[in-house]
């Protein structure tokens, strides 16, 4: 019988885990950890518990239960945590893991285990009780918008009434009886809203695995797959791992890096780190966080050991890799590697220098170009002097210009007739449809790490994130810069590699990237029609 579950954590050997039947982030996990890579233990529902789900009219199978229950009474041994415990609670996050990389595409659910019992265990293991009352906020809101359905801006205005009450801008400066009482009303809305809580944790964790099996089938999974993003994928694994915490103090929090520069290729860490965070926090495109400057200025000893790490990894899998890492109390863990998203230009830049420094041959090399052709990259780039009417991060490089569209449904009906610069308060992985469509992605909040900039990337779209001038109306159509009013269907502009937006149409020059092509000209190219997958987590 073919094997349901499989379990990961340090000083285990694997060998070669199946990438088609645990999917590309328990592979992964499994050789990091084999390997001597700080990874949380983990466990993993394989792939095909995903299709039994579908064509089972959406039931679980039989047995899901009982390999929950195994998979965590192996991690309670691993930590040490007692699942549900009222004196040592172990909290577990709930991913997706399908056998190709989609990032926010599909669900996650963190801080599996709450309720006010394992809270008080929570608040005894760690003498932080703003910490433990922060992660059970965090649970019921992210358990009530994935697994129940209660739309998320009934918590966004319960927190910022909260937020408003103690007089502070950033949830991570509400005090203990902050967090508190937006815990206590959060629990207040399930019961307005007549949906259940289930305070029992294994009812918890069978919830969750049903949420993050059932996203494989949402619209944005849905538009993800259309655009030939996930081939050959029929289904997700469920990853489980012990939680650890970017919220747990002063020295934590979360981030992503990226081991070479996802837009242009340099050899340089690029990361978003946010302190005092958990890693939806990053991902989720509605924060910016901390660039790779100041986080080295900080934190020196993990910024080194991460840069450790990705040059570790980069060996490992041939690729550059995009790392989701968590640093509790100083602490270093990662959370997951995978090929990282790059524009195609990046894609050029990153085959020819892996080629020389040894790590894959020309052969590989021209696979990795796989799905794109070469001969339409161009460098392109804003020609003469323009005064920006704003500036934010950039996030993809390149030069967009085109008419404002401010719902992913607009860009692509005007994407019909011209370019469009898609332009969002933040962006989200639903709004796939419409970054596809657009030339350009400009959002008011969000990271350079956020989900959705990461799919720009691949799609080849430019992006410019966290321009912090910017105020999008949507209601009215229009968006503004400080006192400049732009409505949907005028022009802007915005510049990829320094950030800047602009009024109108600026002149673009284009470049062939010559002396890049001149080094693939005589590799056995291939037919452009597939795309490169990444890592998976056997040996090389």
């Amino acid at each position: 019988m073919m094997e349901r579950s499989i379990f990961f954590g340090p000083n285990r050997v694997f060998g070669e885990v199946p990438l088609a039947l645990f999917g590309n982030k328990a592979a992964v996990l499994s050789r990091m950890a084999e390997i001597g890579v700080p990874v949380p233990p983990g466990f993993a529902l394989s792939v095909q518990i995903c299709e039994e789900y579908f064509a089972e009219g959406r039931r679980l199978p039989r047995d899901v239960p009982d390999l929950l229950r195994q998979g965590i009474s192996q991690l309670e041994e691993a930590t040490g945590l007692v699942f549900g415990s009222a004196r040592r609670p172990l909290l577990v996050s709930v991913r997706s893991g399908a056998p190709v990389s989609m990032p926010g595409i599909m669900e996650t659910v963190l801080n599996v285990g709450l309720n006010r019992e394992t809270v008080r265990g929570l608040i005894s293991r760690t003498g932080n009780p703003r910490f433990a009352w922060d992660s059970y906020r965090r649970f019921l809101s992210q358990f009530g918008e994935v697994v129940r359905g209660i739309h998320p801006s009934e918590f966004r205005e319960i927190l910022r009434e909260v937020m408003e009450q103690e007089d502070v801008p950033d949830e991570s400066e509400l005090a203990t009886a902050g967090v508190r009482e937006a815990a206590d009303r959060f629990e207040r809305l399930f019961a307005e809203t007549g949906v259940t809580f289930p305070t029992d944790t294994m009812d918890q964790l069978l919830a969750c695995t049903e949420a993050v099996i059932a996203s494989w089938e949402s619209p944005r999974a849905e538009a993800f797959r259309r655009l030939g993003l996930a081939r050959d994928a029929t289904g997700t694994a469920v990853v489980v791992q012990a939680m650890v915490f970017g919220n747990l103090g002063a020295a934590s929090g979360a981030g992503v890096a990226f081991t070479r520069n996802p837009w242009n290729g340099a050899r340089e860490l690029t990361l978003d780190f946010r302190f005092g965070a958990q890693g939806e926090e990053v991902v989720s495109g509605d924060r910016s966080g901390q660039d790779q400057v100041t986080f080295a200025r900080v934190m020196p000893e993990q910024y080194a050991a991460l840069r450790s790490l990705g040059s570790l990894l980069e060996r490992e899998f041939s690729d550059m890799l995009d790392l989701e890492f968590t640093i509790e109390e100083g602490r270093l863990f990662l959370l997951q590697c995978r090929a990282g998203k790059r524009t195609p230009l990046a894609a050029l830049q990153i085959a020819v220098d892996l080629v020389r420094e040894g790590l894959i041959d020309e052969l590989e090399g021209a696979r990795r170009l796989d799905g794109i052709d070469p001969d339409l990259i161009r460098i392109r780039r804003i020609r003469g002097t323009h005064s920006p009417v704003a500036r934010g991060t950039p996030a993809s490089g390149g030069v967009a210009v085109g008419t404002c569209a401010f719902s992913a449904e607009r860009a692509e009906q005007d994407a019909v007739d011209g370019p469009v610069v898609l332009v969002r308060p933040t962006a989200s992985p639903d709004d796939i449809g419409g970054i596809d469509a657009a030339t350009g992605l400009l959002v008011a909040r969000g990271g350079r790490t956020s989900h959705a900039a990461v799919v720009a990337r691949e799609l080849g779209v430019v992006c410019v994130v966290n321009c912090q001038d910017l105020q999008v109306d949507s209601l009215r159509h229009r968006c503004s810069f400080g006192e400049t009013v732009v409505r949907e269907g005028e022009v802007i502009s915005i510049d990829g590699d320094t950030g800047d937006v602009f009024l109108g149409e600026v002149e673009v020059v284009e470049e062939r990237p010559d002396d890049l092509l001149a080094c693939i000209q005589d590799w056995p190219m291939g037919d452009h029609s597939s795309r490169y997958q990444g890592p998976v987590g056997g040996r090389r």
